[in-house]
């Protein structure tokens, strides 16, 4: 069952910083014998371009916010999981810091991993959320997009 009742955790999209703690706790569960909890950071390079000292995010708000709440229902429908609670950063964020955390519980490890790759997945391909590089020099540049592969 998804376990949304934390008002922090139903605001998606968030220009204040993550909170790591705050997010796992609300997918602790008596039946859950696995909390995975993955932090998307800020690092200083990107597909051969070094030098990156922080992101900018943009949205479209309300359309990201639907999409994750259906990727959510998605995972929940495909994976035996107990809760997911997740955030992403807009505006600014720093080398270092967290853009995205996903949380989720599950029975076992396995379908903890799988649900959170899932998750990830879906939003950094599918969700309306751009970034923007952000060089020492002060130049910026979009990013092309995310080239993982599942």
């Amino acid at each position: 069952m998804e376990k949304l009742s934390d008002p922090m955790v139903q605001n998606f999209l968030t220009l204040e910083p993550l909170d790591r703690e705050r997010l796992r706790e609300a997918v602790l569960d008596p039946a859950a014998g696995a909390v995975l909890v993955f932090e998307g950071t800020v690092r200083n390079h990107s597909d051969g371009i070094t030098g990156i000292i922080a992101l900018e995010y943009e949205a479209q708000s309300q359309m990201a916010s639907k999409l994750i709440e259906k990727i959510i229902s998605q995972t929940l429908a495909t994976f035996p999981i107990c809760h997911i609670a997740l955030q992403h950063r807009l505006g600014r964020v720093e080398l270092g810091e967290p853009t995205i955390i996903i949380a989720v519980s599950s029975a076992h490890r396995d379908e903890a991993y799988r649900a959170s790759r899932f998750l990830i997945d879906e939003i950094k391909h599918n969700a309306p959320i751009w970034k923007r590089e952000i060089f020492a020099d002060g130049k910026s540049q979009w990013s092309q997009g995310c080239r993982a592969h599942g």
